[in-house]
């Protein structure tokens, strides 16, 4: 009996590992919002995001201030990391706030209030989020002109926020948590880690999903770009951001978030988090 035991607890423990990876890594929909701005009495709006291929994405705009102030003249757009929906992102859209921003956050087609759209758990990113995030940007400069635009976006929300921002003229900087560098690359780790293969987009264009071939062909006009990654992240690593920082090494920096892994980036010490991201905006302002 002892041997049974002996074999069944670490058979268990795979289980477990390779589950909590593929929750972490592939795509969950959450359409209810378990908290939204008005819990924290936070000033904002609803909004709701066309996109060229006719989606509807529900979002919000999150004020630094009084709706009748009008001299903060900065916004930051928040991409997720599928995992959810966007009102996990609350805490981080607090920090921007504190910051003066004005925060606009949105989701995916699919996630919560936005338009239906399949969402499978087998697929780490579909090619339609960089048309959603693209909508946000053309919303927040038809309704918002004077205001600047930079994107923020952790898991493949960061990754989506270098290749669409690389690709648009009107983003500013970029700030990119844990962002893959290629599909491929992603692919083929999680396959040796898990035992499990995540499905990827197929058809899409390299040049605007993945950020390695963006920033290699696009992203001159790039006013700064902060790359942010666990000291011992696992898919993604403190060489993979490297890699990306050599393509636009004059307006990128690298803040390595110590002794975690890349999904306790920002939990791991948000204050320190926040100081770096305040450190990036003195080194790359307007």
């Amino acid at each position: 009996m002892m041997q049974i035991k002996r074999l069944f607890l670490p058979v268990l423990l795979l289980i477990s590992i390779s589950a909590g990876a593929q929750a972490t890594i592939g795509l969950n929909a959450q359409k209810t919002y378990d908290i939204t701005p008005a819990d924290y009495g936070l000033v904002f709006d609803t909004i709701r995001i066309p996109t060229d291929d006719g989606a509807s994405l529900f979002g919000w705009h999150l004020y630094p201030g009084e709706k009748s102030d009008k001299s903060s003249k900065k916004s930051v757009i928040i991409s997720h990391d599928g995992n959810g929906n966007m009102g996990n992102a609350l805490e981080q859209a607090g920090k921007f706030l504190g910051l003066g921003f004005h925060v606009f956050m949105y989701d995916y087609r699919g996630f919560g209030k936005s338009s239906e759209f399949n969402v499978s758990p087998k697929f780490f990113i579909y090619q339609q989020f960089a048309t959603d995030l693209t909508g946000a940007i053309e919303y927040v400069k038809k309704y918002h002109a004077l205001l600047s635009i930079d994107l923020y976006g952790y898991g493949i929300g960061a990754g989506l926020s270098l290749g669409v921002g690389a690709n648009n003229l009107k983003v500013h900087r970029v700030i990119a948590d844990n962002p893959y560098t290629t599909f491929e690359t992603v692919q083929n780790r999680y396959e040796i880690k898990t035992g499990t293969r995540i499905m990827m987009p197929m058809g899409y264009s390299p040049t605007l999903l993945e950020p390695k071939m963006a920033l290699e062909d696009k992203g001159e006009h790039l006013r700064g770009i902060l790359l942010i990654v666990g000291e011992q992240g696992s898919i993604m690593t403190n060489a993979d951001m490297l890699e990306l920082q050599a393509l636009k090494k004059k307006v990128t920096t690298i803040y390595t978030v110590k002794g975690v892994d890349n999904d306790k980036n920002f939990s791991s010490n948000r204050d320190e988090y926040f100081k770096q991201i305040k450190a990036f905006y003195e080194k790359f302002p307007d």
